[in-house]
C-alpha cells in the first residue's frame, strides 16, 4: 500500500514533531508527511504536487482564524482538509465543517488513533463527495439531453410526420379504388400511432425532469366532462355506454395537465373493453382528498401485472391491443406531482377499477 501523503501546515515545531510521532505510531498504514510553517509556503507546495490530505493549524504567522481554512479550501477544493488547532471553539469548528473541512481536531485532545482515524475518514468522505459531485454534473447533463430530446420529439419529429399525414389525407380524397383506400387507411392508422408515441415520449421526458407543477383552481367535474366529450366517437364506434355519476363542482388546485390523467384512463377503458360493454366514472369526496375512479367490464388484469402497469415501457397481455407503454407511467407521474396516488383493483363483476386520489 502506498504511503498516504500528508501536508502539515503548522508554525509550532513542537506541535509538528508531535504530529510526526503520532503518525509514526500507526499500525498497518504508513504516512509520507511534509511540514510547512506558514500558509503561503503550504499553499505554494500544493502547486508542485498533489497530496492526499492537509492538516491545517488556523493560527499561523501569515493568516489567522476562519480566513485560514477558507483560503486553503479555495485553493485546494478537491483535497480533504482537517483543521488541527489549539482553539477549542464550537462555533469556529461548525463554521469550518460547514465550509468544507472534513474534521476539526483540538491539539492536546487527539491521540494517534484519533488522528489516524480522522485522516482515513476524511479521505474516504472526500472521495465520496467528489463522486457525488461528478454524478450530479452527469445527471444535470443527462437531464439537459433529455430536455433536448423532448424538444426534438415534440417539434423536429412531429413536423415531418404531420406532413406525411396531410399527404395521406389528400391521397384519400382522390383514391380511385377500394384497395388503394384500404392501403392509405392502414398508413393513416400507423401515422396516428406514431404521432401518439411522439407526444407520449415527449410528455414523459418533460414530466420526468419536472419537480413541481404550477397549479391553478379548476373544477375537476368540468375537466372530466370535456374529456368524455372527446371520446364520444370512440364510444359510439364500439357501441359502449359511459355512465358519469359525478354531480356538482369539485374545485381543486391542479395543473391543466391533469386532463391527461383522465384522458389516459378513459382511453384504456375503451381500448381494453369488449364492444357493447360499459364504463363507469365517478368523483367522490374522501376527507381532504378527491377519489376518482374509472371502472370497466373489460378483460381484467392479472395480480402479477398490476405493478408493471405504471412502469414506463411495460405492457401486459391485453387481448392483442398494443400501446406505447407510456400512458399509465404518465398518469402516475402527473398524480405524483400533485401529491396523490394511483392504483388499480379488480372489478368484482369482471374487469378493472382504476383509482386516483389527489388533494381537494
Amino acid at each position: 500500500m502506498k504511503p498516504i501523503k500528508v501536508l502539515l501546515i503548522e508554525d509550532n515545531p513542537g506541535d509538528a514533531r508531535l504530529v510526526m510521532e503520532m503518525l509514526a505510531e500507526a499500525k498497518n498504514i504508513s504516512f509520507d508527511l511534509e511540514w510547512k510553517n506558514s500558509l503561503s509556503t503550504g499553499l505554494g507546495r500544493l502547486a508542485q504536487e498533489v497530496v492526499d490530505v492537509i492538516l491545517l493549524d488556523i493560527i499561523l504567522p501569515d493568516s489567522s482564524g476562519s480566513a485560514t481554512f477558507e483560503r486553503a479550501l479555495a485553493l485546494a477544493p478537491g483535497i480533504p482538509l482537517i483543521v488541527m488547532t489549539g482553539i477549542n471553539d464550537e462555533m469556529l469548528a461548525t463554521d469550518a465543517l460547514r465550509k468544507g473541512a472534513q474534521d476539526y481536531l483540538v491539539k492536546g485532545q487527539a491521540d494517534s488513533n484519533l488522528l489516524v482515524r480522522s485522516i482515513r475518514y476524511a479521505i474516504t468522505r472526500k472521495r465520496q463527495e467528489e463522486a457525488l459531485k461528478k454524478y450530479a454534473v452527469e445527471l444535470e447533463e443527462a437531464n439537459r439531453i433529455k430536455s433536448l430530446f423532448a424538444d426534438i420529439m415534440s417539434h423536429d419529429l412531429m413536423n415531418p410526420v404531420s406532413v406525411i399525414k396531410t399527404m395521406i389525407e389528400l391521397k384519400l380524397e382522390k383514391a380511385e379504388n377500394d384497395e388503394m383506400r384500404r392501403t392509405l387507411l392502414i398508413m393513416m392508422k400507423s401515422v396516428d400511432k406514431l404521432i401518439d408515441m411522439i407526444r407520449s415520449a415527449g410528455m414523459y421526458a418533460k414530466l420526468e425532469s419536472t419537480e413541481k407543477l404550477e397549479r391553478t383552481p379548476l373544477d375537476l367535474n368540468g375537466v372530466f366532462r370535456a374529456v368524455i366529450e372527446n371520446f364520444k366517437p370512440e364510444l359510439e364506434k364500439k357501441k359502449m355506454k359511459l355512465e358519469y355519476l359525478a354531480n356538482g363542482k369539485y374545485p381543486a388546485m391542479v395543473n391543466p395537465v391533469i386532463e391527461n390523467v383522465f384522458s389516459n384512463l378513459i382511453s384504456n377503458a375503451v381500448k381494453y373493453s369488449p364492444e357493447e360493454s360499459k364504463i363507469e366514472v365517478n368523483i367522490m369526496n374522501k376527507n381532504r382528498d378527491y377519489r376518482i375512479y374509472v371502472k370497466d367490464w373489460g378483460y381484467g388484469i392479472k395480480d402479477e401485472d398490476k405493478e408493471k402497469l405504471f412502469t414506463r415501457f411495460q405492457r401486459v397481455d391485453k387481448k392483442g391491443v398494443r400501446g406505447t407503454g407510456l400512458g399509465l407511467a404518465i398518469v402516475k407521474r402527473i398524480v405524483e406531482l400533485h401529491e396523490g396516488r394511483v392504483w388499480v383493483e379488480d372489478n368484482p363483476e369482471g374487469g378493472s377499477v382504476f383509482y386516483v386520489e389527489i388533494p381537494s
